[in-house]
């Protein structure tokens, strides 16, 4: 059948339930095809976390028809992913993927009523431990006077240590030659932030064309409903990739301790120079972290920031291995039940 029926490397670009988007190369242009997993790759896969995301390359072979069929992820650089939104203090926590080789992570807030630095300090947490580098990239510029716009850079310095910052608004054009800059022909970024913060505004000015729409903000609190219902790999003109989110209205981060390292580097640094190696910056004797807080040389929220997220990452992993540990256990259960049934149809 020619190319039809041949291995080929291929893009995963969108995911809808069921069914992958691949981007696939034809005859020497890019195809959009709709594709689903083999069965032996659906048995073999471990869980969620082990089907393909945005961003995945695959190996597959197109059927024809517009049809494809996925056989394999190729290793991943790094995956960006957070803890499944909604589970409760019952449940085994769930890793949820968000987009796999991602090289830049753009994390967009407004310097409207959106800005948070605490949120801010989870997305960069996000961002790093998936092995990205992350770009503040602060909108809507036009709608705040020069002074708060050096209030918003201040703060995002003060926690974002080496971290490119870009103030940006879609609407006057500031900003975006900067942005391209950022984003190196052939590599993958993906776009994070509240709805309504102006994401869709920022792709459709990178890409000089109106590939989402956009929708207003409620005035009161600077709020947005979704626009972007699902994560999608988008080519921009100069062959960066940027996958667009949906706003994420829970930001629960997926990982443990060490995931703070680099989001939390002014810390960490002070953290070396503790008379114990397992300090915690609580009470303990020689400790530089609460020294620093005392002299004025660590802001006390920064500190408290720190203890929340380890105590999250913390608990996170105690309900991971636990939630492991339980699936393990009925596994074998259900294994013995088989054996016990197969032993009793063998005796009757």
């Amino acid at each position: 059948m020619g190319e039809l029926d041949e291995q080929r490397r291929a893009r995963v670009v969108a995911v809808h339930k069921n069914r992958w988007q691949l981007a696939i190369e034809s005859e020497g242009s890019q195809v959009e095809v709709s594709a689903v997993l083999s069965g032996r790759f659906r048995h073999e896969a471990d869980g969620p976390a082990g089907l393909p995301v945005v961003g995945d390359w695959v190996t597959a072979v197109w059927t024809g028809g517009g049809n494809a069929r996925i056989l394999a992820i190729e290793p991943r650089t790094g995956l960006l992913a957070r803890k499944r939104p909604g589970d409760t203090a019952h449940d085994a926590v769930v890793e949820q993927a968000i987009a796999a080789n991602v090289d830049v992570g753009l994390v967009a807030m407004g310097v409207d009523n959106d800005f948070n630095v605490h949120r801010l300090e989870r997305y960069l947490t996000l961002v790093w431990d998936c092995g990205a580098t992350p770009v503040v990239v602060l909108t809507k510029s036009d709608l705040a006077t020069p002074a708060d716009l050096g209030d918003r850079t201040a703060d995002v310095e003060a926690i974002a240590f080496g971290t490119r910052t870009i103030v940006t608004s879609a609407r006057t054009g500031e900003g975006v030659a900067h942005l391209r800059s950022a984003l190196v022909p052939g590599t993958c970024a993906v776009l994070l932030g509240s709805s309504g913060v102006g994401k869709s505004s920022l792709l459709n000015a990178l890409a000089g064309a109106d590939l989402q729409d956009v929708t207003a903000v409620r005035q009161f609190d600077g709020k947005g409903r979704h626009t972007t219902t699902s994560r999608r790999l988008v080519e921009l003109p100069w062959g960066a990739y940027l996958v667009d989110t949906p706003g994420l209205r829970e930001l629960q981060l997926w990982g443990d301790a060490e995931s703070l390292t680099a989001s939390f580097s002014d810390v960490e640094d002070l953290a070396a120079e503790c008379r114990f190696t397992d300090c915690v910056h609580d009470a303990e004797p020689g400790c530089a972290v609460r020294a620093a807080v005392a002299e004025g040389s660590l802001a006390p929220a920064r500190l408290e920031s720190w203890r929340r997220l380890r105590r999250e990452l913390a608990h996170v992993a105690r309900r991971r291995d636990a939630g492991a540990a339980r699936a393990e256990r009925q596994r074998w259960k259900s294994i013995a039940k088989q054996r016990r049934q197969h032993n009793r149809e063998r005796r009757s």
